[in-house]
């Protein structure tokens, strides 16, 4: 049985869509099919007894469609600094073994490619998710008519586990591993704060 659970923190996210990506009103990508990296920094976690706090996974996926309808070919990377047991908690949460707003990540993969351990780098700051030789991601915000905060979409479809969810675009988003390439240079990029619990 899973043990309770609870993960804050912050969702910076890359996706193949033109800004302003259609998943966000349930809509199909507007290239036909999703290429998308999720990078998760947890600032503050614990499942069971285990602290999660610092601790950065990494979900890389391709929709052939509507990202809501599921069957996403997906990568799992989970931050090499983790010990064993924070290993175990971190795969049972984002494998969608403990509930909540992972379990329905999760339950969108069909053809999970695999999962390792890699040094993960995410700075919240600079909105940037890196990984040596996979993975390189910086986004720049989407100004909105105020000029000085980036546009939001607000009670978006992951709200409230994500929410108030940013606007931007990639300056650098690129993906190769497991047979997957994505270069989203330009393309549509948010980012959250998250606040998860369960199961």
């Amino acid at each position: 049985m899973a043990e309770k659970w609870k993960l804050e923190g912050d969702w910076i996210n890359s996706c193949n869509c033109d800004s302003g990506c259609p998943c966000l009103f349930y809509s199909n990508p507007t290239q036909g099919s999703c290429e998308a990296i999720d990078a998760f920094h947890i600032a503050n976690g614990k499942y069971g007894a285990v602290a999660l706090d610092g601790l950065n996974v990494v979900v890389a996926s391709k929709t052939p469609g509507n990202f809501w309808k599921g069957n996403w070919t997906a990568a799992v990377y989970f931050d090499e600094r983790a010990s064993a047991k924070q290993r175990a908690a971190l795969e049972t949460l984002f494998m969608g073994k403990a509930g909540g707003a992972l379990a329905v990540i999760a339950g969108m993969i069909g053809n999970l490619k695999g999962t390792k351990t890699a040094a993960i780098r995410i700075d919240t700051k600079a909105r940037s998710v890196s990984i040596p030789g996979v993975m390189d991601v910086q986004l720049k915000p989407t100004q909105g008519g105020d000029k000085g905060q980036p546009i939001q979409v607000m009670n978006n479809p992951f709200a409230p586990a994500m929410d108030p969810m940013y606007m931007g675009i990639g300056l650098r988003a690129t993906f190769s591993d497991y047979g997957m390439k994505f270069n989203n240079l330009d393309k549509d990029g948010n980012w959250a704060p998250f606040r998860m619990s369960g199961p």
